[in-house]
């Protein structure tokens, strides 16, 4: 199995920081636990030889294996034999999967589309690793909001006098009388808690429990710094496709690259018809008497480029958001 039965009573959230597979597999919430006998079925669908690698890597890495399994479950369910890592003429790498039904093969292989760089992912692990140890503060009348936080160097900041220190804070605050700035004057006219060293520049608000909540500690973080963005996730998707693309050379069959797009930045229908078919334009004549203005598209897909033709050996794509 890919979760062993056992006893599980833990009904708290996800740790920031914590890895999927481990929260999934210490959580006693219901709804985790139909995640769980999920999963466990369609582990059981993976051919047996393959399963103990499979489990290796879902602790390890568990969004891009997840995508795996959850391909093979999908393409099992409409009829087809799967072959896990089957071996290709003219290429000494293997895809993910060779899929038969009847007559038709088709090799498969999954991957995933993030919307962050490596360095950008690192910076993240850090500032989940300061959420996870701040929300440590014990704070029975006020949750926190975060309104601002800067890692100033490249070293992880200790927290253990910030904690002590915000603690302090937090104690000569009145929950009832915060309660009555916040009606009169909104979150922005908020008290704000400063702190800041070398490392770490953060400031944050008491926000007033409700009074049966109050005299109860648990995870103190309510509200975390807004994030914005501008765009989609058209570059993410089209640097998983061709990092996949011409991989295997000439292949005997159709090769279908499946990309899952779980980016924060979304995945709309528009930005998927601009990564396979060129960006939305407006073109018009120079002619004054007639401009004839119309929508078309820049040849800049993954299929057709301003050369021509691209990644002719690619019969298709399927790209998902799960």
């Amino acid at each position: 199995m890919l979760f062993e039965e056992k006893i599980r009573i833990g009904d708290d959230p996800s740790r920031h920081n914590e890895k999927p597979y481990n929260y999934y597999d210490r959580s006693g919430r219901e709804e985790i636990a139909i995640i769980r006998n999920t999963l466990n079925d369609w582990y059981r669908h993976y051919p047996l030889e393959e399963q103990k690698e499979l489990k290796i890597r879902f602790k390890k890495e568990f969004n891009s294996t997840f995508f795996e399994l959850f391909i093979h479950e999908l393409f099992r369910c409409q009829g087809f034999e799967l072959t896990v890592h089957p071996e290709v003429p003219n290429s000494t790498k293997k895809p993910d999967f060779l899929a038969k039904r009847g007559d038709l093969g088709i090799y498969i292989e999954a991957k995933e589309s993030r919307d962050k760089s490596r360095e950008e992912e690192a910076r993240e692990n850090k500032t989940n690793e300061f959420y996870d140890s701040i929300n440590k503060i014990k704070s029975a009348n006020f949750l926190l909001q975060i309104n601002e936080l800067l890692l100033k160097s490249g070293k992880q900041p200790k927290t253990r006098k910030i904690i002590s220190f915000i603690q302090s804070e937090l104690s000569k605050y009145d929950p009832d009388k915060i309660t009555t700035v916040i009606q009169e004057g909104g979150l922005a006219n908020n008290v704000k808690i400063l702190y800041e060293d070398d490392d770490v520049k953060l400031i944050v608000s008491p926000i007033p429990k409700m009074n049966s909540a109050r005299k109860t500690e648990g995870r103190p973080i309510g509200i975390y710094p807004s994030e914005s963005f501008f765009g989609g996730s058209e570059k993410s998707i089209k640097s998983a496709f061709e990092k996949k693309a011409n991989r295997y050379g000439k292949l005997d069959k159709p090769y279908l690259i499946c990309i899952n797009a779980v980016g924060i930045l979304g995945r709309e229908d528009i930005e998927i018809e601009n990564v396979l078919w060129g960006s939305m334009a407006i073109t018009w004549s120079e002619n004054p008497n007639d401009r004839n203005e119309r929508l078309t598209r820049m040849r800049d897909g993954i299929f057709l480029n301003k050369v021509g033709a691209q990644h002719k050996n690619v019969s298709a794509v399927l790209i998902t958001n799960v």
